[in-house]
């Protein structure tokens, strides 16, 4: 560490102000005037290497400027290049992301120091749990770096099993003199022929103040007028705003299986041929206007606020019971005739349609400041955070075929035997699936749901220099209050409107093959004459009705206090200290039974948790040659149980036998990690690196979900046989592996190769839990990986930037992971049924040309390889889901003055 300079990186990033400086490398000495200043990543991509060559821990730094260097939508996407990151996608986007394979509700996350919160918690990924952030309601415009922080420090939030991720805001901290900049984007996205996507992005700030009576719009450098107010432009703005819309469509293809160990392993119940028409439109805006009178004081105000409304239109045909003529003493399905390889069954077809619309918002506003009394420095902060999930409507209609057969099924034969049962062949018998007049209305459904997370913060920190043993010696101090509410609330209305046919005029439109020309969509749905007929006088509604087993509520507080120190020894560096946390939580939800007669009653039952906690750590930082580095770490994190986890929401239902019962566990405990790291860094010109590190984490109660067959013991069937559906914690579990990072520009080439350059990572992790116990799977127990691990991820890039012409080309690519246990909601389970999100491949590319100091044009292409989104059942030639979405284009300009 430099002498005089104390930085901690991460939940709270204090940047050196030579790290705002655009040609800043790692062993430039750092202006002996200035400590600390901002809580933000540095703009350029340098910079951001001398943060991360600075920090007493382990992170990785990304300035905008690199970010913006790929074709990246929202801050998952952008977190999916940097190094030990691997990212979950969907509906074409990513949106939640593992740090050294830790499933993203275990993970910490900051928007400016200040946490991020769940909009939606029953939209979690691996299981669940309601506490991931979803990073796509982000968009790149309304970020100034990310910082990936994979040892966290005790002034970090202690939650972070894998790690903790810092969005950087726009600051107004640097602002020198005026400036304006943005982006104005176009594109095409092929699928279903729709324009776009639009992008749009703008952002502005100054300084000014008054010096002698004169009002003052800084510009460049300005004396000092000396005292207290010594800065004659002490008031500092930047705003910003974004959108992006995009119609993206999705063709869809799910299916599943005949679970009952008789028929054969690929013989189906039900195919979805789905296809989806998407608006989404994402925004963000915000600003931050600071108050500096001199260099030793400064207090801001900053708000942010980002997210993004959605409009889905989803046409489905289901072939349903397609298990419907199976051998009643054999269970076998009869094979087809005219192919060896196909089943003959019959169907019930259906077309279904959903139209809904959401909105998913993350809210930040913060007043904070900085006060440097000599050789004390103290900041503080006091914050709201709130996310929302807002969903009306969400309407759903099913319109059922009849055939002229005895039992009203059809005839259908299929084979998806061939490549691994991605692409089946149907064989439709007499039966026309475009013809609306086979379909009549049967059901129609509406819901709403209103989600809000929301939290209260405080947090003050001191730092000092004690002087114990050199002038380099810091000590840290401080606490930290979050008071958090979380509520979810769920109403369903049914209609009973009259069977209308598909045929009846302004309710279809004609359908058309679709899935690269496959297989047939069935007449497409017309929303809006479907909304006409239910809210009108024969919709025949029930009216909105409250979903008591949906709804959560959770008062979570957490108070914290720490002490670090931190010491420079020559070439070593060491920080030791010990965070402190005291949670003081109520869980609730509503008890649900069914009795022997059908009456179902409803009850609120409320549960405490309170628990204190201690997390040391211990880190080194050793310098062996001037852009050389090695860090040895001892950290420790929590996670607390997820929402849909701990929740007293329950259900017993009476009629079966033995018992259905289907609970939250209020009785678990935090999942603790123990975490060990070595890294090598070795840090090269213009911004590149060469990086080595691997990695330990120990867990004790890791969190699974478990089904007891057989209970007598259960509260809410005390005597009784039940089975019960629930969670537990487990022993132990681990994650170990290794990272690396490189990145270099091989600026020593010959004219014009010296623009030519490498970036790329690659991480494996190798994990494990136990996921069934002998008494699931009758036999023995069953390990496996962690739910959401992928064990391999890597992006490689090669790109050129020279001569005011940029180009990229980048692959990214995200090993196959565990994304639901079988025994999830079922009486009994064994790895043969789990749920795997497939490994991705995908392509992107990027070029720019910077006509003058203003202004660029660049031109981007996204998945280039149409690579699908794959969901299989315990072998990947049992596919459940496979999406495809085609590439995307755009062309656009980006300004700056």
């Amino acid at each position: 560490m430099r002498p005089g300079v104390a930085l901690a990186c991460g939940a709270s990033l204090s940047v050196l102000a030579i790290a705002a400086e655009a040609g800043a490398q790692p062993t430039d000495p750092p202006p002996k005037t200035v400590e600390q200043l901002v809580v933000t990543a540095p703009r350029q991509e340098q910079a951001a290497r001398v943060v991360q060559f600075e920090a007493p821990n382990l992170v990785s730094v990304r300035a905008i400027e690199t970010i913006r260097k790929y074709p990246d939508y929202n801050a998952a996407e952008a977190l999916g290049r940097m190094p030990a990151i691997s990212l979950s996608s969907d509906t074409g986007e990513g949106r939640f992301v593992q740090i050294r394979g830790i499933d993203a509700n275990l993970d910490g996350a900051t928007y400016g120091g200040v946490p991020l919160l769940n909009t939606f918690p029953g939209g979690t990924e691996s299981g669940g749990g309601g506490r991931a952030v979803e990073f796509d309601t982000i968009p790149v415009g309304a970020v100034d770096g990310i910082i990936v922080t994979y040892t966290t420090l005790p002034d970090h939030e202690a939650e972070g099993l894998g790690g903790s991720i810092e969005l950087s805001p726009r600051t107004a901290a640097h602002v020198d003199k005026p400036f304006i900049e943005g982006t104005v984007g176009w594109g095409w996205e092929p699928l279903h022929d729709h324009t776009g996507p639009f992008e749009g992005d703008i952002a502005f700030g100054g300084r000014f103040g008054f010096d002698n009576g004169r009002f003052v719009f800084q510009n460049g450098q300005t004396r000092d007028l000396g005292g207290f107010f010594s800065n004659p432009a002490p008031f500092s703005f930047v705003f910003y705003g974004s959108r992006e819309d995009d119609r993206r469509a999705v063709d869809d293809q799910e299916a599943s299986y005949i679970d009952d160990g008789l028929a054969p392993s690929k013989a189906i119940s039900q195919y979805d041929l789905r296809y989806y028409n998407y608006h989404r439109r994402r925004f963000s805006y915000g600003g931050d206007i600071e108050f500096q009178p001199n260099d030793e004081h400064g207090w801001y105000l900053r708000g942010d606020v980002a997210g993004y409304k959605e409009a889905q239109h989803k046409n489905f045909l289901l072939l349903e019971n397609l298990g419907a003529v199976e051998d009643p003493m054999t269970g076998q399905i009869p094979v087809d005739p005219n192919d060896p390889n196909g089943f003959l069954v019959t169907t019930t077809p259906a077309i279904t349609e959903t139209d809904e619309q959401e909105t998913h918002r993350n809210s930040i506003f913060v007043v904070g400041g900085h006060d440097n009394f000599g050789a004390t420095l103290i900041d503080y902060r006091a914050a709201y955070s709130r996310a929302t999930f807002y969903q009306t409507p969400n309407y759903g209609a099913e319109f059922d075929a009849v055939c002229a057969t005895a039992d009203g099924s059809c005839p259908l034969a299929y084979d998806n035997s061939a490549n691994n049962g991605d692409f089946p062949k149907f064989n439709f018998e007499g039966f026309n699936v475009f013809d609306p007049t086979q379909y009549s209305l049967a059901s129609a459904s509406n819901s709403q749901e209103r989600d809000v997370d929301e939290e209260y913060s405080g947090a003050l920190n001191v730092q000092f220099a004690p002087h114990f043993f050199n002038d380099d010696d810091r000590i840290k101090f401080g606490g930290e209050v979050r008071l958090r509410h979380k509520t979810v609330t769920h109403y369903d209305e049914s209609y009973s409107p009259p069977g209308i046919s598909l045929a009846h005029p302004g309710y279809s439109s004609p359908g058309h093959l679709y899935y690269d020309n496959h297989y047939p969509t069935g007449p497409i749905i017309d929303q809006i004459a479907v909304q006409d007929l239910l809210n009108g006088p024969m919709g025949g509604s029930s009216g909105a009705v409250y979903c008591f087993s949906c709804y959560i509520t959770a008062q979570e507080n957490i108070y914290a206090g720490y002490g670090e120190y931190t010491g420079q020894f020559g070439k070593l560096g060491v920080l030791a200290g010990v965070r402190v946390e005291a949670t003081r939580a109520t869980y609730g939800g509503y008890v649900q039974a069914t009795d022997a007669s059908g009456n179902v009653t409803n009850s609120l039952l409320l549960r405490n948790a309170d628990y204190v906690d201690a997390f040391p750590t211990i880190q080194l930082r050793y310098q062996i040659q001037p852009n050389f580095l090695a860090r040895l770490t001892w950290s420790t994190g929590i996670a607390r149980p997820g929402f849909n986890q701990n929740t007293t929401a329950a259900s017993v239902d009476h009629t079966a036998s033995p018992i259905a019962i289907s609970r939250g566990n209020p009785d678990l405990k935090p999942t603790y990690g123990e975490m060990f790291d070595f890294s090598l860094e070795y840090y090269l010109a213009n911004g590149g690196i060469i990086e080595f590190a691997a990695f330990d984490k120990q867990f004790t109660n890791y969190i699974v979900p478990r089904v007891q067959n057989g209970v007598t013991t259960d509260s809410l069937a005390p005597g009784q046989l039940a089975n019960v559906t629930t969670y537990e914690n487990v022993p132990s579990g681990y994650a170990r592996g290794v990272t690396i990072d490189y990145h270099q520009k091989y600026s020593w080439l010959p004219y014009p190769f010296d623009g030519l350059g490498i970036e790329g990572n690659f991480t494996w992790v190798d994990s494990r839990i136990l996921e069934y116990t002998a008494a699931q799977t009758g036999t023995v127990d069953e390990y496996g990986p962690l739910p959401g691990t992928s064990q391999i991820t890597w992006n490689l890039a090669g790109f050129y930037e020279a001569h005011g012409f940029e180009a990229r080309l980048a692959a990214e690519y995200v090993g196959h992971s565990l994304f639901g246990l079988s025994g999830n909601g079922s009486t009994s389970g064994d790895k043969s049924l789990d749920t795997i999100q497939d490994d991705r491949l995908t392509l992107d590319f990027t070029s720019g040309y910077r006509i003058n100091g203003n202004f660029t044009v660049f031109v981007e292409a996204r998945n280039l390889l149409n690579t699908p989104l794959r969901y299989y059942e315990g072998s990947p030639n049992r596919p459940i889901q496979r999406e495809f979405y085609d590439p995307t284009y755009q062309a656009g300009v980006r300004f700056k003055f």
